[in-house]
């Protein structure tokens, strides 16, 4: 062999050896779907303050897998189902992300799953409904409580302590309301209620006088809404007020937040609905994160924040244990074997990848702010 090969081979190995601690610094890249424009937005700043967050902890500690820091790459989803699938196809194809989380409607999420499915460990933060799940993915997580799951508690508050003589429904037609309508339909018929109207909008709806005024003709003594996206939402129940509103008057859980209150500019006053987070909390774990969010964000941390704080350090925290970044079976049973700490105590996932919040809160919109007014357990 010629001096040159020989110089040009140890020159190479030389260089090999010098690139790989620089590889093994590379940051660990995760991809955020969220709803940026459109109505849903409010969900998108949430995503955003909460991710980072988690990611400026972990990063503050050291990163994981031997030092590599956390990257957030976000990308908007737009709140529709073809800007959720387009969102992912980017952050797999182009951004070459190692894990997306986000999600915060149902339908998005349920599109961008066909994407994700076996290709790429999927944590999806806030959207809830049970078909999410229900598809038995290996790869693919829910962080926030189905829909059945906060129903259970928030339907057991509506026919045992609201006691509605007659109950009328108003909501978009999605999958999440699908499955918030079926399980209300049941509560309300093993109690004795009678449901008078169900009324169901397209997502382009935004003038509701039809439908409330129906309603209202009906003479309920309670009236239902299912809507997850705050913009409309905050529209829909400034109408139901201009047309005189109703004695009693509830809100489909998981879906209240500040981004929705603030547009509703009061109309929402008087509204019962139900979470799983609150503020105060009631955990020393959740005092922290409210405090942590506070410091960064100089205001109080509502549950979207929550969800994708969770979910981020969950990504990260089951990478970092099973030791890789790349081998998602080997990640995924992490997940499923472990319980793992968040503000809300120990989360344990199911063979269906759910998590489930040990505490339901039940709320009341008063002075255009959520107010407890009592704690269930999740059945």
């Amino acid at each position: 062999m010629s001096r040159f090969s020989t110089f040009a081979i140890l020159s190479l190995a030389a260089g090999l050896l010098a690139a790989s601690p620089a590889s093994a610094a590379d940051p660990v890249r995760i991809g955020i779907a969220a709803p940026f424009s459109g109505s849903a937005a409010t969900y998108g700043q949430d995503t955003k303050q909460g991710a980072e967050l988690a990611a400026d902890e972990i990063n503050a500690k050291g990163g994981i897998l031997g030092g590599r820091k956390i990257e957030l790459v976000f990308e908007d989803d737009k709140g529709s189902p073809q800007g959720g699938v387009a969102a992912v196809q980017k952050l797999m194809s182009v951004e070459r992300v190692n894990a997306i989380t986000g999600g915060t409607n149902s339908s998005v999420v349920l599109a961008e799953s066909s994407v994700t499915r076996n290709k790429v460990l999927h944590v999806n933060a806030a959207a809830q409904a049970d078909a999410i799940t229900d598809q038995g993915s290996p790869w693919l997580f829910q962080v926030n409580n189905t829909v059945s799951g906060n129903s259970s508690a928030f339907n057991d508050y509506i026919v045992t302590t609201m006691k509605p003589k007659s109950v009328a429904y108003m909501g978009e037609n999605t999958e999440f309301n699908k499955t918030v309508l079926e399980l209300l339909k049941e509560k309300l018929k093993g109690a004795g209620i009678e449901l008078v109207n169900v009324s169901t909008y397209d997502a382009e709806t935004n003038d509701f006088t039809s439908i409330i005024t129906k309603i209202k003709s009906l003479n309920p003594d309670m009236l239902y809404v299912a809507d997850a996206y705050p913009a409309r939402a905050a529209q829909l129940w400034k109408q139901v007020r201009q047309l005189g509103g109703f004695s009693k008057e509830v809100m489909s859980p998981g879906v209240i937040v500040p981004g929705m209150l603030k547009p509703a500019e009061g109309a929402m006053d008087g509204v019962i609905t139900g979470e799983i987070f609150m503020v105060p909390a009631p955990s020393p774990e959740a005092k922290a994160f409210i405090e942590a969010f506070n410091k960064k964000w100089n205001g109080n941390p509502g549950k979207g924040h929550l969800v994708i704080y969770e979910a981020v350090h969950l990504i990260a925290a089951a990478m970092d244990k099973a030791g890789t970044e790349k081998d998602y079976a080997k990640i995924s049973q992490t997940i499923r074997d472990n319980a793992w700490p968040s503000p809300r105590g120990e989360l344990k996932f199911d063979a269906k990848g759910r998590a489930r919040a040990p505490y339901f809160f039940i709320q009341q919109v008063k002075g255009g702010v959520l107010t407890q007014l009592e704690v269930a357990k999740v059945n």
